[in-house]
């Protein structure tokens, strides 16, 4: 098979291709993959299985797992994207590309503030005004600051 770029929407026809090709009933391939009958009937209806049972389809039907999945989807942290960048500039030295790279990554790491999520589970939420939740928010958050280290109104 071809190293062509691959959806993971086409697992299923993969699957369904390869198992005509070898002209195997969903029961006998299901016993070969020694995956359930249920789950491979599931990825021939465009279902994802889990990831072992993912690879296993994938290396079956003789197809590359990397072909589900490009560098950009691997790459998601800026740093990661800047510095796949700086690598194929073809002004800097590989070198350089890795100097700069691990300048941004420093420097990423040092101002990046992470995204701050506050979560609770609260059965009677269906009862809250909308100034209760938001004083409740005010409450996670100052909390949460507490905890980290520093109090929003005094001393930690």
């Amino acid at each position: 098979m071809k190293q062509e770029r691959l959806e993971l929407s086409e697992l299923g026809r993969l699957v369904a291709a390869e198992r005509s090709r070898r002209g195997l009933s969903l029961r006998e391939a299901a016993a070969e993959l020694a995956i359930p009958f249920n789950t491979l009937a599931r990825v021939e209806r465009g279902h994802i299985p889990d990831l072992p049972k993912f690879k296993r389809l994938v290396e079956w039907c003789g197809a590359d797992i990397n072909q589900f999945f490009s560098a950009h989807e691997r790459a998601t942290a800026t740093p990661e994207i800047i510095a796949e960048h700086l690598r194929a500039d073809r002004s800097l030295t590989p070198e350089a590309a890795q100097q700069i790279s691990h300048i941004v990554t420093e420097l990423y790491e040092a101002l990046a503030r992470p995204e701050e999520v506050i979560a609770a589970h609260l059965r009677a939420s269906k009862t809250f005004r909308p100034e209760a939740a938001q004083a409740l928010g005010t409450l996670l958050a100052d909390m949460n600051q507490a905890l980290e280290g520093g109090s929003a109104d005094g001393p930690s």
